[in-house]
């Protein structure tokens, strides 16, 4: 499936606002799109201050990444992908259970990937 590369410049939120998306240092900083690197298999994504709280379900975490390239690599490890049209849920799922998809907010809308 194409999709948008997902890039670190990127604004995510899990699915239970305001839990805030912490991209850490990616692991490559050589391939760039909008000059900020392209996330790619072997990056992680930590939530901090996800709104679950109480008896009901653990809150997130982390972000498990699902729309990687299958024709795109970095340093030869698969580019992730942003579904169309951003922003738009679907590329990823939060660790919490049940699991729900995160929010992209601001992500780069030039370069495309399969």
């Amino acid at each position: 499936m194409p999709g948008l590369l997902f890039h670190f410049g990127a604004t995510m939120t899990c699915a239970h606002p305001p839990g805030l998306v912490n991209i850490p240092t990616p692991v490559q900083q050589r391939v760039l799109v909008m000059a900020q690197p392209v996330a790619t298999t072997a990056d992680t994504f930590l939530v901090a201050g996800c709104a679950l709280t109480g008896t009901g379900p653990p809150p997130c975490t982390g972000i498990q990444w699902l729309g990687v390239a299958g024709r795109v690599f970095v340093g030869g490890l698969p580019a992730l992908l942003q579904p169309t049209p951003p922003p738009s849920p679907g590329a990823a799922l939060s660790t919490s259970a049940p699991p729900a998809p995160p929010i992209v907010q601001a992500a780069q809308i030039r370069v495309w990937g399969m």
